[in-house]
């Protein structure tokens, strides 16, 4: 109950602020700004009390609240009982409001000392609002019994110091009974990652409120070019922290869930991305209009569009609409979160497009004087780009919103849509991003550009050359290893001249360095990786991909956990991995999490797939085939050939009615050639894998069935299927020792995307120490 009132209490405290805050841009009185300065501090107090109640709560088990039950459990070690605050809707909306608050302090006093706080607190006060408000409906202070009403429940005795006060239910006189133990946390966030990520990137997602608050704030006072100066600083943090946010999800991909990459453009992932893509496009248009006043109004719309994209993801993640689309969508969390989060993104719409449209005529209207051959010119394209690309990304996320409103069911688009929509667009940018530094503002002459460029592109060349020896690869993406080589070498080039004369000047190079680097990355570790499919007899090596793997054995983790240890020797030096493999008793299914070996140029890559038991006798093997590939089981050669599937049964599947599938294999024997018609059958809401038996000449009988089918399209154009055979007695080989499978791939130059990451996190903390330094200084030459 008190964290409920805490709850209340801060919702009450923000409005009152973000009331009176518009009474002071109203009427100016001291009176009420002080006033105002209060509530706001107060909303604040509540909030971090009331994220203390609930933290308290988790730490100590108090499984009799609905929040604390449903994501944490007493087995979990501290860092991840910790993270459990943020596990679900209704505490990531916590740190959301806590993260955005606390912001508004240090927001309040930068304001106060520009001249803009009554008119950017009034906003950012009204934020904080509707983040509250989603608090006081989404309550994370629930007790189970209000949330399960009825429902039986495995009880336990009540703990230590819960009152009779508490559990007694006084209009029905019966006591309260609640779980022993929590559910526990997704295995797939049981990561120290969960520790950083999510913190991070609502951290970011709260910092781009900032600049649509000064947004408002410069319209509001008419202000139509002083309000960027003071706004910048806090985009380029915004634009720092949540993509640091997104890389770190990326990162965390790529070391858990065992797919071997770092972005799958998943709705959820995208959703961060736009609000990041946009924020950029405003910076820098922004310089465009420090240097010549221009591009006034496009910076209003995009330090808006910003934070709208903001809370347009968070209804994408929140609303349930996403449903099987994407692996982070929560679960529906009802119609009135549904409507609040629609609710929050109109007014927010109306209210700054509202007010730019209403302004739009008295701002003023600064002439072109800028050349086609210009950085203003350079940076506009590069802006328009970056704001294109975020629509492409933008369109692809909303699929699941477009395709439920069309056809009734929610469906994502093909992972190919962004990359035919992005890559000439990165191209652009990173072309633009090189080409913009050689430029100089307003004009620049051909021939002192044609020097410049000399050996930018040459060193691209040469780059794009030594790429090319990994193996040809399609002339976009080698087109985009060459604009991306190119923009590291310009940005090399002129960062290290602005560096010899003032180093805080070299955020912005600095900056495009990494993102250059991050680029090359992208590309070498995903299109030119290597991948094989092991069976890894234990204690037997075997050689792949230029290095030699043995399985050593299995060792416990922890009391479900096993890791399976595998040595990997190259070049003499041995070092180690353990993939981990288990059954999850929270999902009652087998996760699966990798382990690599990180080189300087390369990583090794090793998930676990399965584990055979040793076998004596009859042999029981699981081949992967691929279309027209041949494997040998026993004395015989098998070929996958294709699909027999009618039309009415590929209906029926898609439609959850009963269907069958036929596989049909060739098997040869000799000269001897039959096919074999394997089949997947549905029915009842159960799918079944009948076994076909095949004899052959001596009448020794082999069994073959459908293992698993590795579909990554909605038709059946499957690329891999897993056929389970079973090999007779006399014609298997000698008896196998327990065998790990697993799937090892190399990652080329992936240090590239990590080292590019740090390296554009330096570049916006400089250009944050610059332009507070700038605005600090400005400040006192006014005075």
């Amino acid at each position: 109950m008190i964290g409920g009132i805490l709850v209340k209490a801060g919702f009450a405290a923000a409005l009152a602020s973000s009331v009176l805050y518009y009474l002071v841009v109203r009427t100016p009185h001291a009176r009420h700004l002080h006033l105002a300065r209060l509530a706001y501090h107060g909303s604040v107090l509540f909030l971090v009390a009331a994220s203390g109640v609930l933290l308290n709560l988790i730490l100590t088990h108090q499984f009799q609240f609905t929040y604390v039950w449903s994501y944490s459990s007493t087995d979990l070690p501290l860092s991840l009982l910790i993270s459990t605050f943020y596990a679900g809707q209704e505490g990531s909306f916590m740190l959301w409001a806590l993260y955005t608050s606390l912001i508004g302090v240090f927001l309040m006093s930068y304001t106060a000392r520009k001249g803009y706080e009554a008119e950017v607190m009034s906003v950012y006060g009204l934020i904080v609002t509707f983040l509250m408000l989603m608090l006081v409906v989404k309550n994370p202070f629930a007790y189970i019994w209000d949330t399960f009403p009825g429902d039986l429940l495995q009880t336990g005795p009540i703990p230590p110091g819960v009152t009779n006060a508490v559990v007694l239910d006084a209009a029905k006189s019966l006591w309260a009974r609640f779980p022993a133990e929590g559910k526990g946390l997704n295995p797939l966030l049981q990561n120290y990652w969960m520790v950083i990520h999510p913190q991070v990137l609502f951290m970011g997602f709260s910092a781009m409120a900032v600049p649509y608050a000064m947004a408002i704030g410069g319209l509001w006072k008419r202000d139509y070019h002083s309000w960027i100066n003071v706004a910048t600083p806090w985009a380029v943090f915004g634009a720092m922290v949540l993509g640091t946010g997104i890389i770190l999800g990326g990162y965390w991909a790529y070391e858990t869930l065992g797919w071997g990459g770092f972005w799958a453009w998943d709705p959820v992932e995208n959703s961060s991305l736009v609000p990041w893509l946009i924020c950029v496009a405003t910076i820098h248009t922004s310089l465009t209009q420090r240097k010549s006043g221009a591009f006034v109004r496009t910076n209003f719309a995009l330090s808006i569009l910003a934070f709208l994209a903001v809370i347009y993801s968070t209804f994408l993640t929140r609303s349930g609409i996403l449903g099987e689309t994407s692996v982070h969508s929560f679960v529906d969390p009802g119609m009135w979160v549904y409507w609040l989060l629609l609710s929050w993104m109109a007014i927010f719409s109306a209210v700054g497009f509202g007010m730019l449209f209403v302004r739009m005529r008295e701002m003023p209207k600064v002439p072109v004087e800028h050349s086609m051959l210009s950085r203003d010119f350079a940076l506009f394209l590069g802006a328009a780009a970056l704001t294109l690309m975020s629509l492409f990304v933008l369109v692809g996320t909303s699929a699941p919103i477009i395709t439920t409103l069309a056809k009734g069911k929610a469906s994502a688009v093909d992972i190919m849509y962004y990359v035919r929509t992005n890559l000439p667009l990165g191209i652009a940018i990173t072309f633009l991003a090189g080409l913009g530094q050689l430029l100089w503002w307003r004009s620049s002459r051909m021939s002192s550009l044609v020097r410049r460029l000399a050996w930018p592109v040459a060193a691209a060349a040469v780059i794009t050359a030594l790429v090319l020896l990994l193996g040809w690869e399609e002339p976009l993406m080698l087109l985009f290893v060459f604009t991306s080589a190119f923009s590291l070498t310009a940005n090399m080039l002129v960062g290290l001249e602005i560096y010899k004369g003032n180093p805080k000047f070299a955020g912005g190079a600095l900056a495009h360095i990494g993102i250059a680097v991050m680029c090359i990355g992208f590309v070498t570790s995903e299109r030119y990786d290597q991948k094989a499919t092991l069976s890894l007899e234990k204690n037997k090596p075997v050689p792949a991909l230029g290095y030699t793997l043995t399985y050593t054995g299995h060792r416990m983790i922890d009391a479900e956990k096993y890791g399976f240890v595998v040595e990997v020797e190259r070049d003499g030096r041995k070092r180690e991995v353990a993939p981990v493999m288990y059954v999850s008793e929270f999902t009652q299914s087998i996760m699966r999490h990798p382990d690599l070996v990180n080189y300087l140029t390369r990583d090794l890559y090793v998930a676990p797939m399965s584990l055979e038991e040793p076998t004596k006798g009859p042999l029981e093997q699981t081949l992967e085939l691929e279309r027209g590939t041949l494997k040998t089981v026993g004395g015989l050669s098998v070929t996958f050939r294709t699909f027999d599937m009618k039309g009415a049964n590929r209906d029926a599947m898609m439609e959850g009615k009963p269907f069958e599938i036929k596989m049909l294999l060739d098997v040869t024997e000799g000269r001897k050639s039959t096919s074999l018609a394997l089949r997947m059958t549905s029915a009842g809401g159960s799918v079944e894998f009948p076994v076909t038996s095949y004899t052959d000449k001596d009448g020794a009988t082999y069994e073959f069935r459908i293992g698993r089918l590795r579909s990554e399209q909605d038709d059946m154009a499957v690329p891999k299927v897993e056929v389970v055979a079973r090999t007779p007695a006399d014609r298997s080989a000698p008896g196998k020792e327990e065998t790990l499978v697993i799937e090892a791939s190399v990652k080329p130059f992936i240090n590239l995307v990590w080292v590019g990451t740090v390296t554009l996190i330096i570049g916006f903390l400089l250009t944050i120490i610059r332009r507070v330094q700038e605005s600090h200084v400005k400040d006192e030459s006014e005075v």
